[in-house]
């Protein structure tokens, strides 16, 4: 199934390319460290020098003459991290809401709705920050703030599917059969309904990616944490003098972002049966 799926996102050029963007982001996250095994907080040389000046700091320097390699390193494994930490956060509370709501219907229903439209009023990023500084800033406060508000889209798709598959044949016949409802839940509805749930999930990951970069732009991130938000937030008073500090990482976002997405439309493309028969 895996390796049939793989095959069809290879196949699929949007897909294939954001696979490849995001392999270079793993290796960097991964291996990056082997070359660049420094503290991304530590003076390595003269501020402000430019990509290619030196070679011992190949990426230049910050304002603080911190190694810029070194920091769009750290920012990657934050990145991964936050990004993957925080949308399992969101998929897990809103697959739980939406199979509840869709498959009990009624009150229970009711309530787990009012309960989304309750967290949709408010704008995701501005609840974030809110969270985020009630909190002390931390890589697990900025990954539970940005998971907690972003689940309400996985829980509406889920019920909706919920809603659909709950009166169909198979269901109805286990039902039958005496198959209890956490089970019947659990191993016959939910794998049906997981499709567009892993295509949100991709796509969350990168709304989450730069709902980090933003915090920590803001002064809200880890403090202890080097992010590419942190880089930007740091360098955007010499954007003029030296524009490489803040447009290195902001590169660095556009990719892991653009390859989520581009997954993300890979996945529908071989997830969707209807796109299928196009």
């Amino acid at each position: 199934m895996y390796l049939a799926l793989l095959k069809e996102l290879l196949r699929n050029r949007s897909a294939a390319a954001g696979l490849i963007l995001l392999a270079v982001v793993i290796f960097a996250a991964a291996l990056g460290r082997v070359w660049f095994a420094g503290d991304p907080w530590e003076m390595s040389a003269m501020p402000m020098i430019w990509p290619g000046q030196d070679m011992e700091n190949p990426l230049g320097t910050d304002v603080m003459g911190r190694d810029m390699a070194t920091g769009l390193v750290s920012g990657a494994r934050v990145s991964l991290l936050i990004g993957l930490s925080s949308t399992l956060i969101a998929a897990l509370a809103g697959i739980t809401a939406g199979a509840l709501g869709g498959f009990y219907r009624g009150w229970i229903d009711a309530f787990l709705m009012r309960v989304t439209e309750i967290f949709q009023t408010v704008p995701q990023f501005v609840l974030a920050v809110v969270l985020v500084a009630i909190f002390k800033p931390s890589v697990a406060t900025v990954t539970f703030a940005i998971g907690i508000v972003s689940w309400p889209p996985t829980a509406r798709l889920v019920r909706s599917e919920f809603l659909l598959l709950r009166e169909q044949e198979f269901v109805l016949a286990a039902h039958t059969l005496g198959m209890g409802d956490f089970r019947l839940i659990v191993t016959q509805i939910l794998p049906n309904a997981l499709p567009p749930v892993i295509v949100m999930a991709a796509l969350n990951i990168a709304t989450a990616i730069q709902t980090e970069a933003a915090l920590s732009f803001l002064g809200l991130g880890d403090p202890n944490v080097m992010s590419w938000g942190t880089i930007i937030g740091n360098g955007r008073e010499q954007v003029v003098d030296a524009w490489y500090i803040c447009g290195l990482p902001g590169i660095a976002i556009v990719i892991i972002v653009l390859a989520f997405n581009l997954l993300g439309e890979g996945l529908n493309d071989a997830l969707n049966p209807h796109l299928k028969e196009r």
